[in-house]
């Protein structure tokens, strides 16, 4: 699917897979969106406008040569945009270019942010006029959904901090969840810090004006905070994680403490049958009426006093 948008009498209007791109009734083109478009479609609008799109290949890679580049008249960048999607969080590729005072965007699935920037495009028509202008929108946009993300997983790490620490749960679902929020955490941030690349490259160009600059030095301070929080977060998720992994090791510790009592108590109880069980034929016990009563209470005893002596010593 292709979306043009037009300026017209100073105001945005769009349009979705336009019979003309150049059409002096629509206006003057200023943005063209391409959301999973077919090969014919991505070949229509490159031969058009004398560009071509980096292939899924390309955008993926971590380059810097494959993130931005800038010549006379052109930029091209690659932008690692979060999704959430079926549960978890996932990264897809975004391919801008900026030619002519015309900004390219190409995406394989649909996006909120993208969503969300063509509203506020809608809302506040006159005040986006240039290229440039939309594209810091729909970078601000998506900063606003990735501070949102971490915003989620700070509560839902309060969920798990909670069940961890008061209730002390130690089901092996807490520590899945917990390894499930540090990749997403991990995810989150990789995205923000491609942003700032990008944010970074676009503030050093000097083909930017004054005022975009200004936007893009709020971008980077945005950025800056969500970094620091991503980093708060994973710190936390880590400390949860040694957290569980300590609660764990009391309890196994616990488990082998009654052991190793059990195992003294019927020491001595074992050492008295082994000496009676021996088959010499001077045992003067054996012919004692009282012997086997006798013991018996020693066995019993015996156990008793390791016990007292352990429950004496707080081991029990």
């Amino acid at each position: 699917m292709i979306r043009g948008f037009y300026i017209k009498s100073g105001e945005v209007h769009w349009e979705k897979n336009p019979d003309a791109f150049h059409d002096q009734e629509k206006g003057r083109i200023i943005w063209i969106d391409l959301q999973a478009p077919s090969d014919h479609e991505q070949r229509l609008v490159e031969e058009e406008f004398g560009i071509e799109f980096f292939t899924q290949q390309e955008a993926a890679e971590i380059e810097s040569s494959s993130r931005y580049f800038e010549d006379d008249n052109i930029f091209e960048a690659n932008s690692a945009f979060v999704m959430h999607q079926e549960g978890s969080y996932i990264t897809r590729q975004v391919s801008f270019i900026l030619k002519n005072d015309i900004l390219f965007t190409l995406r394989r699935t649909e996006m909120k942010s993208f969503g969300e920037t063509v509203r506020k495009l809608k809302t506040f028509r006159s005040t986006t006029t240039k290229a440039i202008q939309i594209w810091l929108l729909l970078l601000e946009t998506q900063i606003d959904y990735d501070a949102d993300f971490i915003e989620f997983l700070t509560r839902t790490t309060n969920v798990v901090s909670k069940r961890l620490v008061k209730e002390q749960s130690i089901e092996e679902e807490v520590l899945l969840r917990i390894t499930e929020l540090q990749e997403n955490t991990i995810i989150i941030r990789e995205s923000i810090v491609d942003k700032q690349r990008l944010v970074s490259s676009l503030l050093r160009s000097y083909a930017i004006e004054d005022p975009e600059k200004e936007r893009l030095r709020t971008i980077i301070k945005d950025i800056n905070s969500i970094l620091q929080h991503t980093q708060f977060s994973f710190e936390r998720l880590e400390y949860l994680q040694n957290t569980f992994l300590g609660l764990v090791n009391i309890e196994q510790n616990q488990v082998i403490k009654i052991f190793t009592v059990m195992t003294v108590v019927f020491m001595p109880p074992t050492l008295i049958a082994s000496i009676y069980g021996m088959n010499f034929k001077v045992m003067p016990e054996l012919n004692w009426i009282a012997g086997y009563p006798f013991a018996l209470g020693m066995m019993v005893l015996s156990s008793l006093a390791f016990l007292w002596y352990f429950k004496r010593k707080k081991w029990l």
